[in-house]
């Protein structure tokens, strides 16, 4: 059979527009499979940034929770040592001294009292709060005004507000000049434990207010699920 150079070229030709239809079709298969890995990046980037800040989100709010139940647990000390310390009625710890005659346990009060409200404006201090910066002046305030007295007993004041024990002076002092600066409705003690109650009242607050945050945190699967109704299908929350 013979072939004509027109049919031959005629073959040629279809050989090659199926070669041409062919690569066109590979190409747009790995367009299609590169779009597809690339969405699937996309989403998986989003999971991952959104469980990423998520889970920052998460830390940080524990983080001040504990914070503020440091807070909490500091004031409430500062409160309890200073009612011991300011009941001087009878059988307090005034008269246990006088009558054994050792201020031993009025000294130990005192120095617990010191440690813990030491830490308490230390919370203040970081905390920078508007409310906890105004309990912290009013606590400075009344240090400052009780400077001399304190002193009488061994403990001084420190320019930054904190106390300081000088534990030769405290352990010289009689027990009547520890009731005199210690004991009673007015004295130092009492006044610095209703102001531990305010910011324990405070830490309180705030302590509520960081619980309430963790349930309402935008990142919670809990939420995901929660918005299902309102936001559509879930698994298209990432389209």
């Amino acid at each position: 059979m013979r072939i004509t150079r027109n049919y031959r070229n005629g073959l040629m030709s279809a050989k090659k527009a199926n070669e041409n239809t062919s690569l066109f079709r590979k190409a747009l298969s790995r367009n299609s499979k590169s779009r597809n890995t690339g969405r699937a990046a996309a989403i998986l980037g989003g999971m991952n940034k959104t469980n990423s800040l998520g889970n920052k989100n998460f830390a940080t709010t524990a983080k001040t929770e504990k914070f503020y139940y440091d807070m909490k647990y500091h004031a409430g000390q500062v409160g309890e040592y200073a009612n011991a310390l300011a009941d001087s009625e009878k059988d307090s710890i005034y008269d246990k001294a006088k009558e054994s005659g050792s201020t031993e346990e009025i000294q130990s009060r005192i120095q617990s009292f010191v440690s813990q409200y030491n830490k308490m404006l230390n919370d203040l201090e970081e905390s920078g709060s508007r409310a906890d910066s105004s309990l912290l002046s009013q606590i400075n305030s009344l240090s400052r005004s009780s400077k001399d007295q304190l002193a009488s007993t061994g403990v001084l004041r420190g320019t930054d507000g904190t106390l300081v024990i000088d534990e030769k002076k405290l352990a010289a002092a009689d027990v009547e000049t520890l009731r005199k600066v210690w004991g009673g409705n007015t004295s130092f003690a009492a006044r610095a434990g209703q102001r531990a109650s305010s910011v324990e009242a405070v830490a309180k607050q705030n302590i509520k207010a960081q619980a309430s945050s963790n349930y309402s945190n935008p990142f919670d699967r809990s939420n995901l699920y929660a918005n299902y109704g309102s936001k559509g299908n879930y698994f298209n929350f990432f389209q």
